[in-house]
């Protein structure tokens, strides 16, 4: 059960900033703006992951349902971030 708090905490976590951040780059709104719909769309993006760890059989199988989309949410990052 630890293990899968620690992929809870960190993959959800870091899935949840990673996809806001992918959010500010493509939403054409105000800093104002950007910033209240990450406040509402990253806790609950955060609760997802922290229960889709939960839900898993094993830390294994946790690491993979959060590493994932953290993995291609980050290359979509690192591709707005270098362009």
């Amino acid at each position: 059960m630890l293990h899968k708090t620690l992929v809870a905490i960190l993959a959800g976590c870091l899935f949840s900033i990673s996809i806001m951040l992918n959010l500010n780059y493509l939403l054409p709104l105000n800093i104002d703006q950007k910033l209240i719909i990450g406040l509402l769309v990253a806790f609950p993006m955060w609760a997802i992951a922290m229960v889709m760890s939960y839900s898993s059989k094993s830390a294994k199988q946790a690491w993979k349902r959060c590493g994932y989309p953290l993995v291609v949410s980050t290359f979509i990052n690192v591709f707005y971030f270098m362009a």
